[in-house]
């Protein structure tokens, strides 16, 4: 059997994890399929238990099964800041069409083999990874040109530094605490190479401490494809 790597084209950065919420024969069926492809498995016994992993952790894959109180519902949930990665739902073959009505990216029919949810699981590989690729901060420290606009007036921030990097935004370490929402423009080399970027994002998150999480708006193609050639040769 391929290994994960050779199914995605790329190394994960940390190692895969999945989430089963089933009822018992079909979360053993389930974990042991998921450990051969190479994830770490928790296993929940009830939605609020499950609820409140995902509160802590991001999974890469969650598995909920129909006939589990309040498994489904769990696809829906706005209010979780980490929802799953891929979400894979087990359902009777009769109620296959409730699934329209939940975030699921995958359907298996029960009763399934492990040779069918095996092919499941090698199918998610590819949204896993590319949702990673996305979302994977990158530590860096690198010194950094930046100002910043709030009510319409423009100021530079002195000794401004990125302390990490994805597709999506960074954060920043300056001298002060940002206003949430400030406008930020930011230059600087890519480590290990050659290459200067000029990013532009919004302040969405900062800290008393000096730390700032700035989300990108409105890259330029050109300074996005910079980035993420950059980012590639890392994941």
């Amino acid at each position: 059997m391929p290994s994960r790597e050779l199914i995605t084209g790329k190394l994960t950065p940390s190692p895969l994890s999945a989430l089963v919420l089933a009822n018992r024969d079909h979360a053993i069926l389930v974990t042991r399929v998921l450990e051969s492809h190479g994830f770490k498995v928790t296993r929940s016994v009830s939605a609020d238990s499950a609820e409140e992993m995902c509160k802590r952790q991001r999974f890469d894959l969650a598995v909920y099964d129909h006939d589990v109180n309040g498994a489904l519902e769990l696809t829906g949930a706005r209010h979780l800041s980490s929802r799953p990665r891929v979400a894979v739902g087990l359902y009777p073959l009769t109620k296959t069409s409730q699934a329209s009505q939940t975030r699921l990216h995958f359907v298996v029919h029960k009763p399934f083999t492990a040779d069918l949810f095996a092919k499941t699981v090698k199918a998610a590989f590819g949204p896993i990874a590319a949702e990673r690729r996305v979302s994977f901060r990158h530590q860096v420290d690198v010194a950094a040109s930046c100002s910043f606009i709030h009510r319409g007036e423009t100021r530079k921030l002195e000794e401004a530094r990125i302390v990490n990097l994805s597709c999506t935004g960074l954060c920043l370490q300056g001298p002060e605490m940002l206003p949430q929402a400030a406008e930020i423009e930011v230059s600087f080399p890519l480590p290990s190479s050659q290459v200067t970027v000029r990013l532009a994002g919004t302040v969405i998150w900062a800290h008393a401490s000096g730390r700032s999480g700035v989300k990108f708006t409105q890259l330029a193609p050109d300074e996005q494809h910079k980035l993420e050639d950059w980012l590639d040769s890392f994941i």
